[in-house]
């Protein structure tokens, strides 16, 4: 009985682990389909040859392309080095190193899913649902900006107030803003991190 329990465990832990290079085969290939061809026009059956997969495969993993566009979210939204960075910057007492730690959070942030935003912003626009979800990550994207823009209060630079300052986060630090820079012009990510600690530094601190 025994021998038993010992024998089935590895034969479970090597399922799942197959299982799951399934599920990141499939979300792979969509996000480069969505990415290439856009969300509306692309197929699960697409998806499935893509992954090298049965098409009846992606649908009982994903249910559906929003299952999918889901599950890239969360690439997004669940970075932990990230978050900690931001965490980091909200404590760090000096304003300057705080925007420097902040910079480096966005850096990190849109170096792994910036193209993930511009696949949701194109399914948004023909799925209502889809464009709720969106506003709701921005409603959350928008509260830690505006944390940040407290955590700044008395070195702001005269004439920027709270709201201001998050309206300059959220402007410079849209994840279009990093496209436009490394996909486009060519830009190092550490080259943007730089431009952008600095910039922030110059727009919202006083001198």
């Amino acid at each position: 009985m025994c021998m038993a329990n010992v024998k089935e465990g590895p034969k479970l832990s090597l399922r799942a682990e197959r299982a799951e290079v399934t599920r990141r085969r499939i979300a792979e290939a969509a996000r480069r389909l969505f990415a290439t061809s856009g969300y509306g026009a692309t197929t699960l059956t697409a998806v499935a040859s893509e992954a090298g997969v049965a098409v009846q495969t992606v649908y009982a993993v994903y249910g559906s392309k929003a299952g999918i566009l889901r599950s890239l979210r969360g690439v997004v939204l669940r970075q932990p080095e990230a978050e900690a960075l931001f965490e980091h910057a909200i404590q760090e007492p000096s304003a300057e190193r705080k925007l420097e730690l902040f910079a480096r959070s966005i850096r990190q942030r849109w170096e792994h899913g910036h193209d993930i935003v511009a696949i949701h912003e194109d399914a948004a626009a023909t799925d209502k649902t889809l464009r709720g979800e969106v506003d709701q990550v921005l409603a959350i994207r928008r509260r830690g900006l505006g944390q940040l823009a407290r955590s700044l209060a008395g070195d702001l630079t005269p004439g920027v107030a709270e709201a201001r300052a998050t309206a300059i986060l959220d402007a410079l630090t849209l994840p279009q803003v990093y496209r436009e820079f490394v996909d486009l012009q060519g830009w190092t990510s550490d080259e943007f991190e730089a431009w952008l600690a600095t910039t922030l530094q110059q727009q919202l601190l006083r001198r």
